[in-house]
């Protein structure tokens, strides 16, 4: 076949192309972003998975795109991505192949047999019905892409896996720590223009053992570095007015559960120390796990205690503090992928009233409000993360409303409940989920 038309697609922010174009780079490949009406003029056709949702995203593009897998010869439809890895068999009901880990090394070969016409043979390939391999290594190397918008804001990998082992998280069980050495990141950060915005992101940045180098690149290039999560232990030396760090737990019982023993203690100084080297007002995001194994509500009385004890600070006054509670999300390759959920408790309640100091009045430090997945969005992730080759078919047999449907706020109890009944028709009951329907602790 002369000249393979590659087709590119993704769902979401823009970042989230990053691993794709870098692996098209590697490769020697262009691809042309897709709409409903040009993809089926496609040779092949690749897809990013970075979150559950785009399981959904994806089946309802087909639909529209009059694109069955199977129907036709073309385009093949090679699926790939960090949700990809995580749950390949649904996303094998899809497309003809699902690729299990990093493809820097493996896409060009990949490419190059569809093109002499020829089955791709990698080891790395999942089809459905096959053994999921393990997860692909490859060593990251220096690469920049601008992600639009309106300012143009370059990306650019400095590290990929994760030394920590935080058991909510899949990162450091798909793949280790590894570093794009700084003499990449120099020659990367070159082709970047003087003064431009740019994102050097990693799981975490400051772990870089060349980090120290890697700034002062950046500062010779007076380019505006935009990154802003850091872990709590790293947060006064990040330099940022804005930044986003990981509680996790709400309590340090449940903290130290999951692998971070921060203590209350330990979370003042930090902060303290952090809007003191900025000398000025700083906004930050705190993250926050709801649903964890164990929890009571004495976890978050905790919580409460923490911000009392903010609020008590002198400090607090240059603090703007947005928390952000995410309830589990039980994924493959982590400590926690068998824990029982529970989507029907009302976090949102919960975190209301601890946002608002409800019933006394609102903290004396500046709170940014934020809301809470409610039972729908959660039971469709767990679908996905949990469901196998039967959540793909029952998502393959969806009607377009269901794929895409943002029920209001006091419908999504009812369609989470209808949802469930829908699931129990393809054999996934709430036992094979791992769901508790009960709305108490």
């Amino acid at each position: 076949m002369a000249g393979l038309v590659i087709g590119k697609l993704g769902f979401g922010k823009d970042d989230f192309f990053y691993g794709m174009e870098l692996c098209l780079h590697r490769a020697g490949r262009e691809a042309h972003v897709v709409n409903t009406i040009t993809a089926s003029a496609c040779d092949v056709l690749l897809v990013t998975a970075f979150w559950y949702l785009d399981a959904y995203l994806l089946q309802s593009f087909l639909s529209d795109a009059g694109i069955v897998k199977g129907a036709k010869p073309r385009p093949i439809i090679i699926v790939g991505g960090m949700q990809a890895t995580m749950t390949p068999e649904v996303f094998a009901e899809l497309a003809h192949y699902v690729f299990i880990g990093d493809a820097d090394d493996h896409l060009g070969g990949i490419l190059d047999a569809i093109e002499n016409g020829e089955k791709p043979d990698c080891e790395y390939l999942y089809e459905a019905g096959g053994i999921i391999p393990k997860p692909a290594v490859c060593r990251p190397s220096g690469f920049a892409i601008n992600k639009g918008g309106k300012r143009g804001v370059w990306r650019v990998e400095i590290a990929r896996g994760c030394k920590y082992k935080c058991a909510f998280c899949a990162l450091s069980g798909i793949k280790p720590y590894t570093e794009v050495p700084a003499s990449e990141i120099e020659s990367t950060i070159s082709s970047i223009p003087k003064g431009a915005s740019c994102v050097l992101f990693a799981p975490e940045r400051l772990l870089h053992s060349e980090w120290d180098k890697i700034q002062d690149m950046v500062s010779r290039r007076k380019l505006h570095d935009m990154g802003q999560d850091v872990r709590l232990e790293h947060l006064p030396k990040c330099g940022k007015p804005c930044a986003n760090i990981g509680i996790e737990g709400p309590s340090l019982r449940l903290r130290a559960q999951i692998g971070k023993r921060f203590t209350e203690k330990m979370i003042l100084q930090n902060v303290e120390a952090w809007l003191a080297s900025l000398g000025r007002l700083g906004m930050l995001t705190m993250y926050f796990i709801a649903d964890l194994p164990s929890e009571t509500r004495d976890d978050y009385a905790e919580l409460r205690d923490l911000f009392r004890a903010i609020e008590k600070a002198e400090w607090s006054r240059k603090l703007t503090l947005k928390p952000v509670l995410n309830p589990l999300s039980p994924k493959p390759f982590t400590a926690m992928q068998d824990a029982v959920i529970h989507p029907f408790r009302d976090y949102s309640a919960i975190w209301r009233d601890l946002q608002r100091n409800a019933p006394v009045g609102q903290w004396g430090f500046r709170v940014v409000e934020s809301m809470v997945w409610g039972p729908y969005e959660r039971i469709r992730d767990v679908i996905v993360e949990r469901g196998k080759s039967s959540a793909g078919r029952m998502i393959a047999k969806m009607g377009k409303k269901a794929l895409i449907v943002k029920p209001q706020m006091n419908e999504r109890k009812e369609f989470a409940r209808q949802l469930l009944g829908f699931a129990a028709k393809h054999g996934l009951s709430e036992d094979v989920l791992g769901i508790d329907v009960s709305e108490v602790f």
